[in-house]
């Protein structure tokens, strides 16, 4: 394996919580100065539990509806944290994600290399909220256009993660400054509704609390957020808390439709749950990035495709005839 991606993770896993506190990662002036994230980050098309509309902050009504909401999501998560919402449904095996992953990595490795190398991509975010923040700019766009936002937030305010300036400036300065970013009047929403009920709760922009907290309570706390659905939280535990998720994004999702690794009919958030117990924990991090740079490369496989050969299906049952 690539150094470039073989990065150090916890033995945590969303799969199986713990209890035990985790330490605050040390910021790196490397990270600090980049202020960005790796393309993983981008989203897939909101999701019902995401797509809210804005609302002051501050009532008594908006708090119990947030807290409904909030409650929803995290019981739609819970019941699945250690068991697949499909368990009838036998793929991936593990040997199928064995073979994936070997196949893949010949195919896809030096993209992927080249991505990690990429000096706007850290090895990490130090804090939890400037976590959310980026995963929040990188949603439904491209990785080039969310970078777009982040250095023009910085040539505005400084900083990405400038909350104070952010939020004196309000809401439609950040609006026009992102705006060349894409879908610049929902993101201002939702990172002003964030920082709003970040500091209501704590009184200053930090959740770094949550690096002592255990996946289950991680998980709960970030679906507690407005906007924050079960693909930015986990998201987050990766690229910031060093969890062991799998995260499913777009491509991961219609990969997995096509491969049959999920049902039919699953939801992107029950895939996710389905292949965070399926896949091995060792393979999770590669597979999460081999798996969208062959969504972005396969002729059959990418988005808006109709038809091609599948770069990977014959490669990947010449490898089973052979393990068979």
């Amino acid at each position: 394996m690539s150094t470039a991606i073989k990065r150090k993770r916890s033995p945590t896993s969303l799969v199986k919580p713990t209890s035990s506190p985790r330490p605050r990662l040390a910021s790196t002036s490397r990270t600090k100065a980049k202020l960005e994230t790796s393309p993983s980050l981008t989203p897939p098309p909101r999701t019902e539990t995401e797509d809210q509309e804005e609302r002051k902050p501050g009532t008594d009504a908006d708090a119990e509806k947030d807290g409904r909401l909030a409650n929803k999501k995290y019981d739609a998560y819970s019941p699945y944290i250690s068991e697949s919402p499909f368990p009838t449904f036998i793929h991936p095996t593990p040997e199928e994600c064995r073979i994936a992953h070997r196949v893949l990595k010949d195919l896809h490795q030096d993209a992927v290399d080249q991505e990690f190398n990429d000096e706007n991509t850290p090895e990490t975010i130090p804090h939890v909220l400037d976590a959310m923040i980026v995963a929040v700019l990188s949603q439904a766009t491209g990785w080039s256009n969310a970078k777009r936002a982040m250095n023009s937030m910085k040539k505005e305010y400084g900083s990405v993660f400038a909350y104070d300036k952010i939020m004196e400036g309000g809401k439609d300065k950040l609006t026009e400054t992102i705006r060349c970013g894409g879908m610049h009047n929902r993101k201002s929403m939702i990172i002003t509704t964030i920082l709003n009920q970040v500091k209501e709760r704590h009184g200053k922009y930090d959740l770094d609390s949550m690096f002592n907290l255990d996946d289950g309570e991680v998980m709960k706390e970030l679906l507690s957020y407005k906007y924050i659905g079960t693909k930015s939280a986990s998201v987050v535990t990766g690229w910031c808390l060093k969890r062991n998720p799998f995260t499913v994004d777009t491509h991961v999702y219609r990969i997995a439709g096509l491969w049959g690794w999920r049902p039919k009919d699953a939801s992107r958030e029950k895939t996710q749950s389905h292949l965070e117990v399926m896949i091995p924990p060792n393979l999770k991090f590669d597979l999460h990035f081999l798996l969208i740079q062959h969504g972005r490369s396969c002729p059959a496989c990418r988005g808006g495709s109709k038809g091609g050969a599948c770069t990977f299906k014959a490669r990947a049952k010449e490898m089973k005839e052979e393990v068979d």
